[in-house]
C-alpha cells in the first residue's frame, strides 16, 4: 500500500506561479477581514475608538505572530509533517490555543474588574482565541500541502459571516466595541470548525509534535517574533508617550499598506514551502528566489505610486476623519514597504532550506536596528518619524539579509590536516 506523502505526490498539483497567486489570494481575503474590522471600527467610532481597536488587533497579532513561527513556518519546511500527521499539528495547536486564549481572557476580566474600556473587547478575543488559531494554522497545513484552495475556502468563510454579522449588529444598534470584536472574532472560531472537515479532530497526542520538531521550532519562533515585531513594538511604545491618536494614525498607515504587505507574506509563505520541497535542486530554489523578489518589488513600486498620488476623497472614504492625520505618512510607509521587498525571497530562501538559525540571527539583529531607530523617531516626531525611522532601518536590515545570503552560500572549506590532527588529540 502506498504511503500517504506517495498519494499526496501523486495527486495533481498547481504549477509554482498558480500556487503562488492562489496563496496571495487567500493572503488577500485574510487580510481584508481585518481591513473591513478597522475601517467599520474607524467610521463608528472615531480616532479614540480606532486607537483602542488597534490594541485589540495587536494582542490579536502578537498571539498569531507566535503561532505562525512556532507551528505554521515549521510545518511549511516539514511538509511531510503536513501530508501525513496534520492532525498531531492540530492537536498541539489546540492545547497552545487554549493556553493562550485562558491568559488572554483573565487579561480581560482584570481590566473589566478595574473599569478599563479594554476589558470587554479583551475577553471577547481571549474566548475565540484558541479556534482563531486553528483557523490560521489550518491555513499554512493547506499551503504546506500545495493545496492553497483549501485555505481560501476557510477565509471566505470567515469574510462571508462577518459581513453579514456586521450587518447584523448594525440593524440591531450594538454599536459598543465589544459587540464589534466579538463579531470579528466570533464568526472566525466560527470558520475555523470547517478545519475539522479538511482534516478531522485534533489526535490525542497533544505536545508531541512540537516536542518533535522544537529545534528547528523554538528558533522559527523567535524569528517570526523578530520579524514581525518592529510594528508591534513601536505601536506599544508609543502608547507610552503618544496619545492614542498617534497609535490610530500609525496603525492607519499600515493599513493602507496591507495589500503590498500582503502578497509580500503571500510571496515569502509561497517561496518558503516550494523551496522546502525542492531544497536540493538549486536551480529551482534559486527561481523560486527570484520569482519572489520580483514580484515584491513590482507591487511594492505599484504600492508607493498609489499610495503617495491617492485623491484626499478616496482616503477621507476609507478612514473618515482620521484621513488628515495619515496622509504625511504615505511616502515613509512606501518607502518602507518597497525596501522590504528585497527581503522577502531571502528570508524564504533561507528558512526553506531549514538554515533557520541564520534566519533567526538576521531576524534578531534586523528588530534590534530598525526597533532603535523607530523609537528614536517616534519620540521625535510621533507617527511621522516612527515611520520615516522605519524606513532608514529596513534599509539596513535589507543589507543583513543580503550578508545573511551571502554568508550561507559560501563554500565550506575543508580544516587543514594539521588543524584535524590537533584538534583530536584533545578528545
Amino acid at each position: 500500500m502506498r504511503s500517504v506523502t506517495a498519494a499526496v505526490a501523486a495527486a495533481p498539483v498547481a504549477s509554482a506561479n498558480r500556487r503562488l497567486s492562489l496563496v496571495t489570494v487567500d493572503q488577500g481575503i485574510s487580510s481584508l477581514s481585518n481591513i473591513i474590522a478597522l475601517i467599520w471600527v474607524a467610521h463608528m467610532f472615531g480616532p479614540v475608538g480606532f486607537g483602542r481597536f488597534s490594541l485589540i488587533t495587536m494582542i490579536y497579532s502578537v498571539a498569531q505572530i507566535s503561532f505562525r513561527g512556532l507551528i505554521s513556518t515549521t510545518v511549511l519546511v516539514h511538509p511531510e509533517d503536513a501530508d501525513e500527521r496534520p492532525r498531531d499539528v492540530l492537536s498541539s495547536t489546540t492545547l497552545l490555543g487554549l493556553a493562550a486564549g485562558g491568559v488572554c481572557a483573565l487579561s480581560g476580566l482584570g481590566m473589566l474588574s478595574l473599569g478599563s474600556a479594554l476589558g470587554g473587547p479583551t475577553l471577547a478575543l481571549g474566548i475565540a482565541m484558541p479556534l482563531l488559531m486553528l483557523q490560521d494554522v489550518g491555513r499554512y497545513l493547506a499551503i504546506a500541502r500545495r493545496r492553497p484552495t483549501a485555505a481560501i475556502v476557510l477565509d471566505s468563510l470567515w469574510l462571508v459571516l462577518m459581513a453579514g454579522a456586521f450587518v447584523a449588529i448594525r440593524v440591531l444598534d450594538k454599536s459598543s466595541l465589544t459587540w464589534v470584536v466579538g463579531t470579528w472574532t466570533g464568526t472566525g472560531a466560527i470558520s475555523a470548525l470547517w478545519v475539522f472537515v479538511q482534516y478531522g479532530l485534533p489526535s490525542t497526542s497533544w505536545l508531541t509534535w512540537v516536542r518533535e520538531r522544537w529545534n528547528f521550532s523554538w528558533r522559527s519562533l523567535v524569528s517570526s517574533i523578530s520579524a514581525s515585531g518592529t510594528t508591534l513594538l513601536t505601536a506599544s511604545l508609543m502608547t507610552a508617550f503618544s496619545s492614542a491618536i498617534a497609535v490610530a494614525a500609525f496603525r492607519a498607515a499600515t493599513l493602507l499598506g496591507a495589500p503590498s504587505t500582503t502578497v509580500q507574506l503571500a510571496v515569502g509563505t509561497s517561496a518558503a514551502a516550494d523551496i522546502a520541497r525542492d531544497r536540493d535542486d538549486k536551480r529551482a530554489v534559486s527561481n523560486h528566489v527570484r520569482r519572489a523578489i520580483g514580484v515584491s518589488t513590482a507591487v511594492g513600486v505599484l504600492n508607493l505610486v498609489v499610495l503617495v498620488f491617492l485623491p484626499n476623497p478616496i482616503g477621507r472614504a476609507l478612514l473618515g476623519d482620521s484621513w488628515d492625520t495619515v496622509k504625511p505618512l504615505m511616502l515613509a510607509l512606501s518607502l518602507k514597504v518597497l525596501l522590504m521587498a528585497a527581503q522577502s525571497g531571502i528570508r524564504a530562501s533561507l528558512i526553506g532550506r531549514r538554515l533557520i538559525t541564520p534566519a533567526m540571527v538576521t531576524d534578531v539583529i534586523s528588530i534590534i536596528l530598525v526597533g532603535a531607530c523607530m523609537i528614536f523617531g517616534a519620540a521625535v516626531g510621533d507617527a511621522e518619524g516612527a515611520l520615516w525611522a522605519m524606513a532608514v532601518g529596513t534599509g539596513v536590515s535589507t543589507c543583513c539579509w543580503w550578508i545573511a545570503l551571502w554568508w550561507t552560500a559560501r563554500p565550506i572549506r575543508p580544516a587543514p590536516r594539521h588543524a584535524v590532527a590537533t584538534s583530536g588529540a584533545f578528545r
